[in-house]
């Protein structure tokens, strides 16, 4: 009972961060850049590049090595439905493009994730964890952009995050 309710607690912040902060100059349309991991080994920020919806991201705890485990979790209000759902992925090294690469997420009559089929007004909230098998020394920028649409060519998503390593 107390993991639920520390997740819907954590829930709200994330919503409430979501709809109240927007950039400082009224005529910046942009999202502000969020820090959600800044350890003395690595800093990761990203920020929303739909021009109307932020998206909430958490990852924790903020790990001094990738083989450390990070639990992930993403938020976010949906505007349309997601009978289908398609993404769109670059990861991009100090500059240059590294990996391309475009995936059903939801396909009619194959709902891989528990999103799948979600209306319009839901909230989406998807629950991951990561550890790297291999310990890298690295000192650079992996910058990932993520967009997602649904089955009508709407939206559902964009996010652009940086990873840097020091």
């Amino acid at each position: 009972m107390m993991t639920r309710l520390r997740g819907s607690v954590m829930m709200v912040l994330i919503l409430v961060q979501m709809n109240g902060v927007r950039s400082q100059d009224p005529r910046d349309p942009r999202w502000p850049l969020h820090t959600i991991c800044d350890s003395g080994k690595i800093t990761v920020t990203y920020t929303s590049c739909d021009p109307l919806q932020d998206v909430g991201f958490t990852f924790l705890p903020c790990p001094e090595r990738l083989t450390d485990l990070i639990k992930i979790r993403l938020a976010l209000f949906l505007r349309q439905p997601v009978d289908e759902l398609y993404s769109s992925y670059e990861l991009w090294l100090n500059g240059h493009a590294i990996l391309k690469r475009d995936e059903p997420l939801c396909l009619p009559h194959f709902p891989r994730f528990k999103f799948c089929g979600s209306r319009r007004g839901e909230i989406i909230t998807i629950d991951s964890s990561f550890k790297s098998k291999i310990d890298l020394s690295l000192k650079a920028n992996f910058d990932l952009k993520l967009r997602a649409v649904n089955q009508d060519g709407f939206l559902i998503a964009c996010v652009n995050a940086t990873l840097s390593f020091h």
